[in-house]
């Protein structure tokens, strides 16, 4: 499915062992927890070079996990 919106950090589980910052897509419909297909999922260098950008991405969407498989940067 293909997803646009603005790529920000946030914190995300909060009061969990899990609690993280972590790279989001902002959406009109929500945020979406960001990862690229085969990505680290806590630490990936070209989500964190995408913060600050708007893009267009195919997705997987799992509950609030937006698992990418590829993106256009718009701005």
């Amino acid at each position: 499915m293909r997803y646009r919106g603005a790529v920000t950090r946030g914190r995300v589980a909060r009061g969990s062992k899990s609690e993280r910052t972590a790279v989001l897509l902002r959406t009109e419909t929500g945020d979406f927890l960001l990862r690229r297909r085969d990505g680290h999922p806590l630490r990936d260098p070209e989500l964190d070079a995408l913060v600050g950008k708007t893009i267009e991405c195919d997705a997987e969407a799992h509950d609030n996990l937006l698992i990418m498989s590829s993106w256009r940067v718009l701005d």
